[in-house]
């Protein structure tokens, strides 16, 4: 009788927040947020940057950069899953974020 051991991988889920291992090109420790799994070991991600934001002509709050709209592929062996930083809550896409991942 054989007995396989599975141990307990922390499994990379939409809205985990991970730490990106240092290569090439890379800025050491960035952090992002896992968006959707792209197929088999990849992941679409996003920076865990707060969103920024301007004062128009018109003398109204408008948001300028939202980091979840600019995404980069990651490898799953590239992503550390960590629960140092929550994720960030603000800008015009954290409504369609929050549904996203069914979070009030």
């Amino acid at each position: 009788m054989f007995f396989f051991f599975f141990f307990e991988e922390e499994a990379i889920k939409p809205g985990t927040v991970c730490r990106v291992k240092c290569r090439f090109g890379i800025s050491p420790d960035k952090l992002v947020v896992v968006d959707k799994q792209a197929g088999g070991d990849s992941y679409w991600a996003y920076d865990n940057r707060p969103v920024r934001y301007r004062i128009n002509r018109k003398g109204v709050r408008v948001v300028e950069s939202d980091p979840a709209c600019i995404q980069t592929i990651y490898s799953a062996e590239d992503l550390e899953p960590t629960n140092e930083i929550p994720l960030q809550e603000d800008g015009w896409g954290a409504k369609y974020r929050r549904a996203r991942l069914c979070i009030k």
